[in-house]
């Protein structure tokens, strides 16, 4: 039997999910949608991230938490695709929050 080729969207989104660019992409949008929810009143729900913000101040915790999943994705290049559907469901939330927060009357 022969197999069909893949369609080339398929391709492409197969390879931009498993790359590390996308990933590091999605680390500085993470850093700066929290950034943005921080300022509209939100707080940290990570309990590491929260520590580290109190530790070094709010952007220092949170950029000091994309530095280190950053080192870790350095050796998971298997799993890679799943971190970044991980951190493509965080900056979503976070961009859900923050219309929420500044839509909501101060």
């Amino acid at each position: 039997m022969h197999e069909q080729a893949q369609p080339q969207w398929q391709v492409v989104l197969r390879k931009l999910f498993r790359s590390r660019w996308t990933f590091a992409t999605l680390q500085v949008m993470d850093l700066l949608t929290t950034l943005a929810v921080f300022r509209v009143g939100a707080f940290e729900a990570n309990p590491l991230v929260a520590r580290l913000t109190l530790q070094f101040g709010r952007f220092g915790g949170v950029l000091v938490s994309k530095l280190f999943a950053l080192v870790i994705a350095l050796g998971v290049k298997r799993l890679l695709w799943v971190a970044n559907l991980f951190y493509i469901g965080i900056v979503c939330w976070n961009i859900v929050v923050l219309i929420i927060l500044s839509l909501k009357p101060r």
